[in-house]
């Protein structure tokens, strides 16, 4: 149970609930509804126009930032009245890019009917809760300040960052965090929530790595013995490589794509395997990363009974971490403690979410030295699935939240 709320912050949450049938709810709606696909970028930019017009309608200033290639929408900085451009300041960070092309047809906002098994609390559609849900609470927690408190808006320090490219790695607008991280105190990711309404402290880091094995290619009847079998070779390396899974410290690795050969009676010259690694720390990361490339530089290291032949292979290591773990740290322990506070008083569990296997925006901000916390959206379930949902009820209780936050937690981390 929760403390008691103060008359300020009472009067923020009856301004939540005054607001959210008539406006809040139909503007999330409409956000729902515009598609956004990360690869669509007119159709990512007409969602994220919808956002502009709200935070404009505010008082926040709008800098675009755009994609050098031009292949993804203008990322977006709202930035509030009191914040010049060199200061530092408070961070809310979310995406409009999400993971449904046009061409799924799962295109549609739909609510839950009253008499259903959620009684009406439930809302389906593309990106409801990855994370349209969570850019609405950003939203609509600055709009009620905006109403209810505007004298403590004017003179907040914080900026509102909302990216168009997370769902692919965040290629783009990582350049973006990294030219801002200097000038953010601490950010607030809001990705969906998590069971329990527990607060994301530390997600594991992730890397992309692709062994290439070059052999010799011959007639597999004519010619066997002079061919190099590279898919034979690849395969004696993937034990190595799966071997560096370590559970206890976080670390997973995963050769999910095998690609080799070019026809059934011709010895393979070429062979190659994409791997997916996570880790929990850098530490792991460098481990990895390390243990990998040894594989490369001495494929057959400690191995017994390979063909001398297959020892003239040559064995390539391609990839990057594209995104570094975010560690649990005495700062964002800080920070969830006090957004906390206001998260129980409006009826919100509280706790700290265990260690997570997905990244997020907020692995690139840890990575950049910014202290952060995560999944503080709406609560729901199968995120990237046609079966998405999110709880109005969450909705609501997060908006209050972060409005409450805003008028004094920000000031308390000082």
């Amino acid at each position: 149970m929760g403390r008691s709320l103060n008359s300020l912050e009472q009067s923020l949450c009856e301004a939540v609930d005054a607001q959210f049938d008539e406006e809040h709810l139909p503007w999330f709606r409409r956000l729902v509804n515009q598609p956004s696909h990360t690869g669509a970028r007119e159709d990512v930019e007409a969602a994220a126009s919808i956002v502009d017009a709200q935070m404009q309608s505010i008082g926040m200033c709008r800098t675009l930032v755009e994609d050098p290639d031009g292949d993804f929408a203008d990322h977006r900085v709202f930035s509030s009245p009191a914040i010049d451009d060199g200061e530092r300041g408070f961070a809310l960070v979310g995406h409009v890019d999400t993971v449904f092309p046009r061409s799924t047809g799962f295109l549609e906002f739909r609510r839950d009917p009253p008499d259903s098994e959620s009684g009406g609390d439930v809302v389906r559609g593309p990106g409801v809760l990855d994370m349209k849900s969570g850019l609405s609470v950003i939203v609509f927690a600055l709009t009620t300040v905006q109403r209810v408190a505007p004298e403590i808006f004017e003179r907040l320090k914080l900026r509102f960052f909302m990216n168009t490219d997370e769902e692919v790695g965040s290629p783009t607008s990582n350049a973006m965090f990294k030219e801002m991280a200097p000038k953010i105190s601490q950010a607030m990711v809001f990705e969906c929530g998590r069971d329990e309404d527990r607060i994301i402290t530390s997600r594991r880091g992730s890397a992309t790595f692709t062994l290439h094995v070059t052999g010799r290619a011959s007639h597999a009847g004519n010619d066997h013995a002079s061919g190099l079998n590279a898919i034979h070779v690849l395969a004696l390396l993937i034990p190595r490589v799966e071997a560096l899974t370590d559970y206890a410290s976080g670390t997973s690795l995963n050769v999910g794509l095998i690609e080799g050969g070019s026809a059934k009676n011709t010895v393979p010259e070429s062979a190659s395997c994409v791997i997916d690694a996570r880790f929990g720390t850098m530490a792991s990361a460098d481990k990895v990363v390390a243990a990998l490339n040894e594989i490369a530089e001495q494929p057959f290291e400690r191995m017994d009974n390979v063909p001398d032949h297959l020892r003239k292979a040559t064995v390539k290591l391609e990839g990057r971490v594209s995104r570094p773990p975010m560690e649990a740290s005495a700062e964002n322990q800080g920070l969830r403690e006090v957004y906390e506070d206001y998260a129980g008083a409006v009826g919100l569990k509280v706790g700290e979410a265990p260690l997570q296997g997905g990244g997020s925006d907020a692995n690139l901000l840890a990575g950049f030295g910014v202290s952060a916390v995560d999944g503080l959206g709406p609560y729901g379930k199968f995120f990237h699935s046609p079966k998405e949902w999110s709880s109005l009820s969450s909705l609501r209780k997060r908006t209050k939240a972060l409005a409450c936050f805003l008028v004094e937690g920000i000031d308390r981390l000082q």
